[in-house]
């Protein structure tokens, strides 16, 4: 898996950026102006703002294209509780927690606590986002209905996601997770699942089998 990583080192804390992940959501644009700024180079600055702020913007990108290093002794980047997967209206899967990306041999790719996968079809940084269902057809209002689930108990939820990229096919979940409809409203629970990401399933967000009918080819290899 290709990586284009860059690195900004302040006095109290380093910041990395994976280029080929970001989406500019551009919540760090809007949450510490001084230290993220597109409009210069570099356009990170660390130091413009104290270090706890900094990683508490950092840690509000819900693509995990930026992540950071505290060399302060502050806390370090934690593994959220819960594994929850947020269905983002006309847009890709976020998902925060224990995941683990894997191909189809089981070896992991990826390990991380956020990541912002593609469900178009068209992102040519498969699994991840790249933005192209911005100039896709590629339309869901995230609005999933409630389906019946049992309540997992809490403290229940400590277990690793696995995300299984199937060649050519879906991402298959394995291990608890919470899905999150695009009003934030938690419309499923379970610990195994199939999701789509050609983008032409009538049961979004689960697969229907459309990627055989559309012959649809992934871009990871």
């Amino acid at each position: 898996m290709k990586k284009r990583i860059l690195r900004y080192k302040g006095k109290d804390i380093i910041v990395t950026f994976s280029v080929d992940r970001c989406t500019h959501v551009a919540e760090c644009l809007r949450g510490a102006p001084k230290v993220f700024d597109t409009t210069r180079l570099p356009w990170v600055v660390v130091d413009a703002e104290p270090a706890d702020r900094v990683a508490e913007v950092v840690l509000r990108c819900p693509t995990g294209s930026l992540h950071f290093q505290r060399t302060d002794g502050g806390p370090q980047e934690s593994i959220p509780p819960d594994n929850i997967i947020i269905l983002n209206r006309d847009g890709p899967l976020y998902i925060h927690g224990d995941i683990d990306i894997v191909d189809e041999n089981g070896d992991v790719l990826l390990k991380d606590t956020r990541v912002s996968l593609c469900r178009c079809g068209q992102s040519n940084f498969g699994p991840f986002c790249d933005g192209a269902h911005i100039y896709s057809d590629f339309t869901d209002d995230g609005d999933m209905p409630p389906r019946p689930y049992e309540k997992r108990a809490e403290g229940t939820e400590s277990t690793p996601l696995k995300i299984k990229l199937r060649k050519n096919g879906p991402l298959l979940l394995t291990g608890p997770f919470t899905i999150l409809n695009a009003t934030g409203e938690t419309v499923f629970q379970d610990d195994k699942a199939a999701l789509c990401r050609c983008g032409a399933s009538e049961k979004k967000p689960f697969c229907d089998g459309s990627h055989n009918q559309i012959r649809f080819r992934t871009t990871e290899e």
